[in-house]
């Protein structure tokens, strides 16, 4: 026969060791002397554009006033704060780094991947038949013609070219450091809308962006 005392004996010791072990957690929390986990990286805009400021921020404010909150920005910049900012000279993925040191001198770090886009100024140019030319200039830094993945490249509004859809060029010529484009100015959404967005990316993966007005 089972002495279903001692199995309520059991479950009642099981259930009062669970009990202490989320009290003890929760006197963790609460306890200024345990270290507290490294607050998160956050940063705006969510699409950040090389040339242009990126504000960085914590997701939470350190409970040791004796912190020290150091960034690193992946580019040879650093600052100090719950809050900084850095302009990145070129685009690509840069691995942005939190350490965080509390008043004992222990250490803990958050390192975030941010994705800098590099903006590319465009021109609309003549209609060739069903087609419309679109130049993407080049600059001091950036020379389309060959930089630029012809085949990344789309033409649309917003959302569909964040999802990967949208116009892509049928044809393309470089002049001099420009790239020369041709779409389809309806399937660009160029026929309905003042603006449409580009996205794409260049040969060596840094991403791309910019607006074509009509």
């Amino acid at each position: 026969m089972v002495d279903h005392s001692e199995v309520r004996t059991e479950s009642q010791t099981m259930l009062a060791a669970e009990a202490d072990e989320a009290s003890t957690a929760d006197d963790d929390a609460d306890d200024p002397t345990i270290a507290y986990r490294c607050p998160g990286v956050t940063y705006a805009p969510g699409a950040p554009v090389a040339g242009n400021p990126i504000l960085f921020e914590t997701d939470s404010s350190p409970d040791d006033p004796d912190c020290r909150l150091e960034w690193s920005f992946g580019d040879g910049a650093t600052a100090t704060g719950e809050k900084a900012s850095n302009v990145y000279d070129a685009g690509g993925r840069k691995e942005v780094t939190l350490t965080v040191t509390d008043g004992d001198g222990e250490t803990e770090t958050e390192t975030e991947t941010v994705t800098v886009y590099h903006e590319v100024e465009t021109e609309l140019g003549e209609r060739d038949g069903d087609l419309v030319a679109v130049l993407l200039r080049g600059d001091d830094e950036f020379a389309p013609a060959e930089s630029v993945s012809v085949t990344s490249l789309r033409f649309g509004a917003p959302t569909a070219v964040a999802m990967g859809s949208g116009a892509t060029p049928a044809r393309s010529e470089t002049e001099g450091d420009d790239l020369r484009v041709w779409v389809r100015p309806d399937r660009a959404g160029l026929g309905d809308a003042e603006t449409v967005r580009l996205a794409g990316h260049s040969t060596d993966g840094v991403p791309l962006a910019g607006t074509v007005d009509r």
